[in-house]
């Protein structure tokens, strides 16, 4: 699993890519960490990103292997920045998966759109 993040106007997108499993979960906390010190750094300014989505249309969906940390890691990123996860091109049975763990209703499900990406982007 890889983790491109690129920054389009105010807003943090977060590519997430390959497969699930456990070896690849520190890498992808750690590139979570350098975001989440980004998203809420204290010296704001009009180019500090205020908002983080996450798009996994390319995240490949293996089974229970790394699941539970990887949803964990999401939670936590939430936790550390004062945002929902928001989640844009989750396949449905990431969607089924993500929210039979997400009892605190941590993470928002946008509509897999270029419209609804535009919009989330520009908000």
């Amino acid at each position: 699993m890889k983790a491109q993040v690129k920054k389009v106007g105010n807003t943090i997108v977060v590519s997430v890519g390959g497969k699930i499993d456990y070896e690849t979960q520190e890498p992808f906390k750690e590139s979570l960490r350098k975001v989440a010190t980004v998203a809420q750094s204290s010296a704001l300014t009009d180019s500090t990103p205020t908002k983080v989505i996450f798009d996994m249309e390319n995240l490949e969906f293996v089974g229970s292997s790394g699941i539970t940390q990887f949803i964990q890691t999401l939670k936590d990123f939430g936790t550390h920045t004062d945002q929902k996860a928001r989640i844009l091109k989750a396949s449905s049975e990431f969607k089924k998966v993500m929210r039979a763990y997400d009892d605190e209703e941590t993470f928002e499900f946008s509509e897999e759109n270029s419209q609804a990406v535009k919009r989330l982007i520009e908000q």
